[in-house]
């Protein structure tokens, strides 16, 4: 028997997008890829404003994707979406390299989470991160890096290159001994063997760390590269 999060499914692929990853990355200010995906996957019901939202989205009915009454929307057919990471070249579409998406639990003050392992996808990356198996993806939480990042957002990461003052970096902090790892996007003011400082916007502030605390600092892609 359908459920809601099946017909949510149906919707979406019938709108074009192969996976929640490209839906969110199409409407990157109304959909959150780890609320549709737990939406999809039955972890978090559908409201009536959400459903209300994807059936815009999507081309459905509210009252289908909730009760199954009505219809997906099919006056024209839908055109599969590329990817927004595919690299076209003299009209052909050649997917590039995928890499994990990770996911995040939203921390505390700072806009610090953690990296918790739970690989939500595998999404298409830009071209500089080919070739680079440990490159990965991770969504943005919180609003302390704002305007420059949203909440929700995803943001690549290449831990290979060495990340330079005014570079924004993805660094991962042990505080604890058995604690958990926290993770913050910010950006780079001064790296040492004795002190990390990084910048956040919103509220604006600098916030330091023993370099004894720092487990990576990982270098994030500006936008185009």
């Amino acid at each position: 028997m359908e459920t809601p999060k099946d017909r949510l499914r149906q919707a979406r692929q019938a709108a074009g997008f192969a996976t929640p990853t490209e839906a969110a990355r199409a409407h990157p200010r109304e959909i959150n890829v780890n609320t549709l995906i737990s939406n999809e996957n039955g972890n978090r019901d559908i409201s009536r404003k959400a459903a209300e939202k994807y059936a815009k989205l999507f081309g459905a009915e509210a009252g289908w994707i909730l009760y199954g009454e009505g219809g997906v929307d099919a006056v024209a057919p839908k055109q599969p979406h590329e990817p927004a990471n595919a690299i076209v070249t003299g009209g052909m579409i050649q997917k590039g390299t995928k890499i994990p998406l990770y996911g995040a639990a939203v921390g505390g003050d700072y806009g610090e989470f953690e990296l918790n392992g739970n690989r939500l996808d595998d999404i298409f990356a830009p071209p500089s991160l080919s070739g680079i198996p440990e490159a990965y993806g991770v969504q943005v939480v919180g609003e302390s890096m704002w305007p420059r990042y949203e909440d929700g957002e995803t943001v690549y990461v290449n831990p290979r290159r060495r990340p330079v003052k005014g570079d924004y970096v993805v660094a991962q902090i042990h505080r604890e001994e058995h604690g958990p790892r926290l993770a913050f996007i910010k950006k780079l003011v001064r790296h040492t063997q004795n002190e990390l400082i990084l910048e956040q916007f919103n509220p604006a502030k600098q916030i330091r760390f023993d370099g004894k605390e720092v487990d990576t600092v990982h270098y994030v892609l500006r936008s185009g590269e």
